[in-house]
């Protein structure tokens, strides 16, 4: 059985927020953070591979169980992005042409997380009416790739 996120245990509002590259539940704990191309969750790690070229952006990781996690763009701008997270699909797109907050759904269409850049480059992640069903290491992959594609402030690559 699949961990899920442990804020979305629930449909309510709850958030994490990315301070960084650490991402922080509401209780003010670090769930995961990033360093040097590694995601780290407790014991688990996930290397993330990315390549944000001018006309095409891809990211990959892979977890110690051999689990693949995906994330493409396939049309000319980064307005809807497709990723698959251990075969389990979803679509992250934006709410809107002139702002960056994105919405990721299930294969089912159902809001999972709402993921909103700030000015101040920290990203707040709320939980959706599907959140519920999101396992934890898709909703770290998936927020994680939302920071490097729309967060204004550039993130250090941290040894």
């Amino acid at each position: 059985m699949q961990e899920r996120a442990g804020i979305f245990s629930e449909p309510t509002e709850e958030m994490w927020m990315w301070e960084g590259n650490e991402l922080i539940d509401s209780r003010g704990e670090v769930i995961a953070e990033v360093r040097t191309d590694l995601i780290y969750h407790g014991a688990e790690r996930m290397l993330v591979e990315s390549s944000p070229g001018p006309f095409r952006f891809r990211a990959r990781a892979t977890n110690a169980n051999g689990d693949v996690f995906t994330l493409s763009q396939e049309s000319r701008t980064v307005h809807r992005l497709k990723a698959e997270c251990a075969g389990r699909k979803y679509t992250l797109e934006r709410v809107s042409l002139w702002r960056k907050e994105r919405r990721i759904l299930t294969a089912e269409g159902q809001e999972a997380i709402r993921v909103r850049p700030l000015v101040s480059g920290r990203v707040e992640v709320i939980s959706g009416k599907a959140g519920n069903t999101l396992p934890t290491l898709d909703a770290i992959f998936l927020t994680w790739v939302c920071v490097l594609v729309d967060s204004p402030v550039r993130r250090p690559r941290l040894a």
